[in-house]
């Protein structure tokens, strides 16, 4: 019994149910029509009559790849007592390797499984540390002369390529501090009718802890959805918030709005949130942020004759600036198309000057040398950051802060990189020969000027040797791992999975300009290139520095 149990197990979690690619789309009881015609979901099978113990839990496990319904073809495994209490939606595991099941009695069995990651209630993708394992307890009772599930945790099991396909990741928006910019957290859910009211519920429930400290939500505390569930039509999804809704003010309904449009707009039928209190409609004005584009951010790239743009530029020639740098030995850039500013971190210091025609008002702003960042963020602040952490921000008008960050202590470091928004920041911090991978928030005062970095979270413990980071997109860090053969770089999601590319060797610069196009590297020859999705395309040589205008 054991062995054909396991095997059993085995198949069910190693995905054998079926995975249909073309012909008609099976519908589910409460499952809308596919908006495409490619989508696909599993269908599992539901429990034979007289179905043994061990198919019973195989087959309640493998119903663990269908989430349409709520999971209803798994509930026809339970006993009718626990079918409408058991919550699949508390826990997803995504399994390493195949199950080992143990037989207690004819009434229970237990299932060791080595978890690769995890998801929680609320969406948020863990990725645990190699080795761990979880011990799963079931318990088998007879209904109506069928066997049946009496008790099951509520967790379901997946393999990768199943998770792979079932769910699907989506950015909960919540604003920054100042409210002029949102600011997204990944979470995962399964792609179903459902998944809209689970979006909604997120960003209701708010930000995770290590968020809270630089980032809010225009939603009131306490605000929920006064019916489970948000309704699309006609491409506008219906969202009906409860009655702590009404204690936000004139200015924050329009921020209510941006949050959800942009945490809805992800759906691929939705094009417009209609906002309802209590069944009460809400006229409510768009918010800026609601029509903020997605865009390519400018690459310029300083070279012989001068600064030149990459990706599109309001610069007249490639000759801007050529005597304003040829004097000068610059290492780093910095933009700002707000500020009309560059900054130049030379061998004698910062220069900030005019973006359109460098060179005009140029003035030394710091004596520092040897900066491992050098940043715009989107209040005009200029970031510069030394090797022995100090981190200062210089404002538009010239007044210099310190930015505290008590946690770097004595480490050095080594890169750092402001997230598209500048409510974040990717930090390399080096202790001894590790180095680490940490995304710091940015608390700001309320005049927006930054005081601090809040506590870290480590991403991308993996890397063995990483030295250069770079924002790739608002959720995601381009990281160069040098300490590999061959180099890699490693696009890393904050709460969520990596992929790696092969690299260049001796890099020394990375910048990414989003919104689909590649990153770009600047090896210690001068040599830049950009990838485009399966190869390095040399586009320049004799480059000595490069940045994006923000």
């Amino acid at each position: 019994m054991r062995k054909s149990l396991a095997l059993a197990l085995v198949l069910a979690l190693t995905g054998c149910a079926s995975l249909p690619m073309s012909g008609p789309i099976r519908i589910g009881p409460d499952l809308a029509p596919a908006t495409d015609s490619e989508s696909f979901y599993y269908s599992p099978a539901l429990p034979a009559d007289g179905a043994t113990a061990e198919e019973i839990l195989a087959g309640f496990l493998a119903a663990g790849t269908a989430p349409q319904n709520d999971y209803a073809i798994a509930r026809e495994y339970l006993e009718d007592s626990i079918k409408s209490v058991w919550n699949p939606n508390q826990e997803l595991l995504i399994q390493s390797a195949s199950p080992k099941v143990q037989i207690i009695s004819d009434e229970a069995a237990i299932v060791e499984i080595e978890v690769l990651a995890r998801i929680d209630d609320s969406g948020r993708y863990e990725t645990l540390p190699p080795g761990t394992t979880r011990v799963l307890e079931y318990g088998f009772a007879l209904q109506n002369g069928q066997i049946r599930l009496i008790s099951a945790p509520d967790v379901t099991v997946v393999i990768r390529p199943v998770f792979d396909v079932v769910f699907k990741s989506y950015s909960i928006f919540f604003l920054d501090q100042s409210k002029r910019n949102l600011v997204p957290e990944l979470r995962w859910f399964p792609a179903t009718p459902a998944t809209g009211t689970k979006l909604v519920n997120a960003l209701l429930a708010g930000p995770s802890s290590w968020l809270t400290p630089f980032v809010t939500s225009a939603v009131p505390s306490g605000t929920k959805l006064s019916i489970d569930a948000v309704a699309i039509a006609r491409r506008v999804a219906q969202v009906d918030l409860s009655a702590e809704a009404l204690a936000a003010g004139t200015e924050d309904r329009p921020l209510i709005k941006a949050q959800l449009f942009a945490t809805l707009s992800q759906l691929p039928n939705v094009d417009e949130v209609s906002i309802s209190i209590e069944r009460s409609t809400q006229d409510i004005p768009n918010s800026e942020l609601v029509s903020l584009p997605l865009v390519a951010r400018s690459v310029l790239a300083l070279g012989p004759e001068g600064l030149e743009s990459l990706t599109g530029s309001n610069l007249s020639s490639t000759s801007a600036g050529l005597a304003f740098f040829e004097n000068r030995s610059v290492s780093l850039l910095a933009a700002s198309s707000k500020a009309g500013s560059l900054a130049a971190a030379t061998d004698s210091g910062v220069y900030r000057t005019g973006l359109s025609n460098p060179g005009t008002n140029a003035e030394l702003v710091s004596s520092k040398t040897g900066l491992v960042g050098l940043e715009y963020d989107q209040q005009q602040f200029l970031w510069m950051v030394s090797q022995a952490s100090e981190i200062q921000a210089l404002s538009a008008t010239g007044e210099l802060l310190t930015v505290s960050a008590p946690w770097i202590g004595r480490q050095l470091v080594t890169g750092f990189a402001l997230s598209p928004e500048g409510s974040r920041a990717a930090v390399l911090v080096k202790t001894g020969s590790t180095t680490r991978v940490l995304i710091a928030g940015v608390i700001r005062d309320a005049s927006g000027a930054p005081v601090a970095l809040a506590e870290p979270l480590v991403i991308a413990s993996e890397l063995a040797s990483p030295t250069l980071i770079s924002w790739y997109n608002p959720i995601t860090v381009a990281i160069l791992n040098q300490g590999t053969d061959p180099v890699t770089l490693t696009l890393a999601t904050l709460g969520g999975t990596s992929r790696s590319i092969p690299a260049l060797n001796q890099a020394k610069a990375l910048v990414s300009a989003g919104a689909g196009s590649g990153p770009f590297l600047l090896t210690a020859s001068g040599e830049l290139s950009v990838y485009l999705g399966s190869f390095w395309s040399s586009t320049r040589d004799s480059i000595t520095a490069l940045t994006v205008v923000k």
